[in-house]
């Protein structure tokens, strides 16, 4: 037998003999996230508040599934031409991660991310988010996690044209936030 066909019968046996310590993963956060963005020759501050939720996987050390994040930002310069301040965002990704000691959990995640100017829903931005990610577990499944991310606008879709396009220049923001989240693990 080939080495390939050796690999995979050695796969699928030991998915038959070995016990399995796949759980599912709920995990409720809530996020205060502080910002900058650049855009071109413009910057300044986005602050938001977020509600995400992680849905997976938890094996023994290992953790992977569905990223979840809806929140209201508000920035305090012209974000974008049309000068619009307040803001509706978040995205639906990946997240991928390890946890050690039953105490830490370390994580990245991937979503790709939208920006919707409270005062107008013609317009949207969108984007992608990529995070990296620390957390402690306190007392049960109550963990206090650190997260820095970067966040690049790339494209506009304008409802009242029917047209997607890129953006000019592109919008850029990159901070960090400090939140609490409760593990749910079945």
């Amino acid at each position: 037998m080939e080495l390939p066909y050796k690999v995979f019968l050695l796969i699928i046996w030991s998915l038959y003999t070995l016990p399995g310590h796949a759980r599912f993963l709920i995990e409720p956060s809530y996020h205060y996230q502080v910002s900058d963005f650049s855009r071109g020759d413009e910057s300044g501050d986005l602050e938001g508040k977020v509600l995400g939720i992680n849905l997976g996987y938890l094996g023994r050390n290992f953790m992977a599934g569905v990223h979840i994040e809806k929140g209201e930002f508000e920035s305090d310069d012209n974000l974008t031409d049309s000068g619009y301040k307040k803001y509706n965002g978040g995205g639906v990704g990946t997240f991928l991660g390890f946890h050690f000691f039953d105490r830490l959990k370390i994580w990245s995640e991937y979503m790709n991310s939208s920006l919707e100017p409270i005062s107008n829903n013609d317009i949207r931005y969108f984007g992608q988010h990529v995070a990296f990610g620390l957390g402690y577990r306190i007392i049960n499944g109550l963990l206090l996690n650190y997260k820095s991310f970067r966040n690049q606008f790339t494209q506009i879709e304008d409802d009242t044209t029917g047209k997607t396009s890129g953006l000019s220049t592109n919008i850029k923001t990159q901070g960090s936030s400090i939140f609490l989240s409760y593990m749910l693990v079945f």
